[in-house]
C-alpha cells in the first residue's frame, strides 16, 4: 500500500480521535469541577418538595444548584440536559426546567450511569441511550457527590452529551470521495455516522470484524471487502469511561487513488489517439511508435510525479485540519475554565469578595473574552480562505432579523447614553444565512460603537427594497475614515491607526471577515466616509423570488 496514503489516513483518524476524546475529557472535567463547587457539595435541602407532577422540585427551589447546572449550557458543551439525582435514583432537579416537567418518570435507577457511579464511587460514562424528551442519542456523564464529613452519597450530578451534535460536526468535515466516518461503541453499535442527519437516531450494528487488527494507542490501516468492493479502513480505539470505542474512516479503495487513476486513463487515451493518427503509413507509424514510447515513458513519469504531489497536497490539507483542531482546542480550551471560574467568583460561590477583587476578576474576564474573540476571528478567516465555512441558507423576514437587531443594540447603547435607530420595510423575505449575516452586522455596529462620541453617539440603520435586492445603510456620527485610509479596509489585520497609543482596540479582522461572508451570501459591502462627519457602510443582499 502507498506509504503516503497510509500516512494521510493515519493522520486523519488520529485528528478525529483526538477531537472526540478532547471534547469528552473537557465536558467530564467541567462536570467534575462543578460538582466540587459550593453549594453543589451541600446535601439537597428541598427533597421534600419532589413531586410526581413536576418530576422533581419546583423551578424556584434550590436556585443555587440550578444556577450551576444552567451555567453548563452557556459553555456550548452540546449537552442535552443537566440534572441532579438523589441517592435512590429520583430526579431532584433537571435543567432546562421545561424538559424536567416533560419527563415520563421520576426515578432512573435502572440506567447504567446510576449503578456504575454507585459501584465505582467515581465519575462514570454510560452506555448510549435515547433521551426521553428530545429523542437524541446521548451518553450520560455521572459524577457522584459525597458528604465531606462522613462520605455518604449526597446525590449524582449528571450531564447528557448529545451525540447528534458530534454526528453533525463529523458530517461537516471535508471528506475524500465517497469517504465516511463512524464512531462505534464497545457493543459494536454505530453511535455516530457522518452520512446520517442529526435527527436520525437509529443505531445499527457494525458488522466488519476488526478484532484481528488491534489499534490500541495507534491507528491501523487495512483493506476489507464491503459489498463486493475493496475498501480502505483506518481506525483507532479511544477510551470512553471504562469502555473502548473506535473511530473509523472507510473509503472505497478505488476512490483513494482516484486522482492517479484519472491521470493514467487520460494519458493512455492520448497515446491511443496519437497511434491512430499515425496509422496511415508504415514508415511514419514506426517512427511515431518510437516517439510514442518515449512520450509514454515521459507521461508515466509525469503521472507518478503528479500522483505523489497529489498525495503531498492531501497530506498538507490534513495537517492544516489538524492544526485548526489543535488551535481550537489548545487555545480555546484553557479559556473556558477561566471564564467559568470568573463567573463563580463574581457570584460569591467561593466566599465574599471586596470591590478591588471584583474589579480584578472583571478585568480578567474582559481580557479572556477578547482573546476568545481573536481566536474565533482567526479561525473564521482561515475557514473562509479555504472555502470551508459552512452556510445554512433559509428564508427569514426583515421583521425577524432587524427586530432582533434593534432590541439587542437599542438597550445596550441607551444604557451608555447613545442612540440606536432602525428603519426597515416589513414583510420582506430574504434567503440567506441569518447567523452569518448577523455576524456581519455585529462587526460593523461594533466598529461604530468604538468611534462614536460618548453620550451623543448615534447609529442609524436604514433598510430599503430596490427591485430584486435589499440594501441596508449603517450610518454613525463618529470620527469618520480618511479617504487615504479606506483602500485597505477589507484587508486582514488592517488598522487605520497603527500607533501604539491608538484609542480603539481590535484585530483588524472584522471587516475582512464581513467582506468574505457577504461574497458568499451573494451580496456586497461598501464603505463611504469623508473622514470628518462619520461613516456609512452600505450592504446589499438578493431578495428571494416573491409573487408580490
Amino acid at each position: 500500500m502507498n506509504e503516503e496514503i497510509t500516512k494521510t489516513k493515519t493522520n486523519e483518524v488520529q485528528a478525529l480521535s483526538s477531537r472526540f476524546a478532547l471534547r469528552l475529557q473537557y465536558v467530564t472535567g467541567l462536570m467534575e469541577l462543578s460538582s466540587q463547587t459550593f453549594p453543589m457539595t451541600k446535601p439537597p435541602t428541598h427533597s421534600s418538595l419532589i413531586s410526581d407532577h413536576l418530576k422533581g422540585i419546583p423551578q424556584d427551589a434550590d436556585i443555587e444548584k440550578r444556577e450551576i447546572a444552567r451555567n453548563m449550557f452557556d459553555k456550548k458543551l452540546e449537552l442535552e440536559y443537566v440534572f441532579y439525582a438523589m441517592p435512590n435514583g429520583d430526579i431532584y432537579f433537571l435543567e432546562p426546567f421545561s424538559s424536567q416537567v416533560k419527563l415520563s418518570q421520576i426515578n432512573f435507577a435502572f440506567r447504567d450511569w446510576y449503578q456504575g457511579a454507585l459501584d465505582t464511587g467515581s465519575t462514570y460514562v454510560s452506555e448510549v441511550y435515547v433521551s426521553a424528551n428530545e429523542k437524541h442519542n446521548v451518553i450520560a456523564i455521572a459524577v457522584p457527590i459525597h458528604n465531606d464529613i462522613d462520605q455518604t452519597l449526597n446525590g449524582l450530578f449528571v450531564g447528557a452529551l448529545d451525540l447528534g451534535a458530534v454526528q453533525r460536526s463529523l458530517s461537516q468535515i471535508s471528506h475524500g470521495q465517497n469517504e465516511y466516518f463512524l464512531i462505534v461503541d464497545h457493543n459494536n453499535n454505530i453511535v455516530v455516522d457522518s452520512r446520517k442527519s442529526e435527527s436520525d437516531i437509529e443505531i445499527k450494528k457494525f458488522t466488519l470484524d476488526l478484532i484481528d487488527h488491534p489499534s490500541k494507542n495507534e491507528v491501523s490501516v487495512i483493506t476489507k471487502e464491503i459489498d463486493g468492493k475493496d475498501h480502505l479502513i483506518a481506525f483507532k480505539t479511544i477510551p470512553v469511561g471504562i469502555h473502548e470505542w473506535s473511530v473509523i474512516s472507510i473509503q472505497p479503495y478505488e476512490d483513494v487513488f482516484v486522482s492517479s487513476t484519472v491521470l493514467r486513463n487520460e494519458t493512455l487515451g492520448m497515446i491511443m489517439t496519437i497511434v491512430a493518427i499515425t496509422g496511415t503509413s508504415g514508415f511514419f507509424m514506426i517512427r511515431k511508435i518510437n516517439i510514442n514510447i518515449h512520450l509514454s515513458d515521459q507521461l508515466k513519469q509525469n503521472n507518478s510525479e503528479l500522483a505523489l504531489k497529489t498525495e503531498q497536497i492531501k497530506q498538507i490539507d490534513v495537517q492544516k485540519d489538524e492544526f485548526s483542531a489543535m488551535v481550537t482546542h489548545e487555545l480555546k480550551t484553557p479559556l473556558m475554565p477561566i471564564l467559568w471560574n470568573c463567573n463563580l467568583l463574581k457570584k460569591g460561590m467561593t466566599g465574599e469578595l471586596n470591590a478591588e477583587q471584583i474589579e480584578s476578576i472583571e478585568s480578567i474576564e474582559k481580557n479572556t473574552k477578547q482573546l476568545e474573540s481573536l481566536i474565533s476571528d482567526i479561525m473564521d478567516v482561515r475557514k473562509l480562505e479555504l472555502d470551508k465555512m459552512k452556510f445554512n441558507f433559509e428564508s427569514i423576514s426583515t421583521d425577524e432579523f432587524f427586530g432582533n437587531l434593534d432590541s439587542t443594540y437599542r438597550k445596550i447603547l441607551t444604557d451608555k447614553g447613545m442612540s440606536f435607530k432602525t428603519e426597515y420595510p416589513h414583510g420582506i423575505i430574504i434567503h440567506t444565512d441569518k447567523t452569518r449575516l448577523r455576524q456581519v452586522f455585529d462587526n460593523i455596529i461594533g466598529n461604530s460603537i468604538k468611534f462614536i462620541p460618548q453620550n451623543t453617539g448615534i447609529i442609524e440603520i436604514v433598510v430599503e427594497k430596490k427591485e430584486n435586492e435589499l440594501t441596508a445603510s449603517i450610518k454613525d456620527n463618529g470620527s469618520g475614515i480618511p479617504p487615504e485610509k479606506q483602500k485597505g479596509l477589507f484587508q486582514k489585520f488592517y488598522q487605520i491607526d497603527t500607533s501604539e497609543r491608538r484609542k480603539s482596540g481590535g484585530t483588524g479582522l472584522g471587516l475582512a471577515i464581513s467582506k468574505k461572508i457577504m461574497d458568499k451570501l451573494g451580496g456586497s459591502i461598501q464603505i463611504e466616509s469623508d473622514g470628518k462627519t462619520g461613516t456609512t457602510v452600505h450592504i446589499s443582499l438578493p431578495i428571494e423570488n416573491q409573487n408580490s
